[in-house]
């Protein structure tokens, strides 16, 4: 899945939450570390991780 269709879904996944919501997963997205000092691949996995946070909800 490209970076971009990621970052729709995830838009899109948001806007539907509420306020508390929505600052709760600023704040996972926030907090995510990096794991490697490859961009790339930090970006995949924190989009990976992200999506399957917003599945949860």
């Amino acid at each position: 899945m490209n970076y971009l269709k990621l970052e729709s879904e995830i838009i899109s996944s948001v806007q539907h939450l509420n306020g508390h919501q929505k600052h709760d997963v600023l704040d996972y997205i926030k907090n995510i570390k990096p794991t490697s000092h490859n961009s790339k691949l930090y970006r995949r996995r924190a989009m990976k991780e992200i999506r399957e946070a917003l599945m949860n909800y």
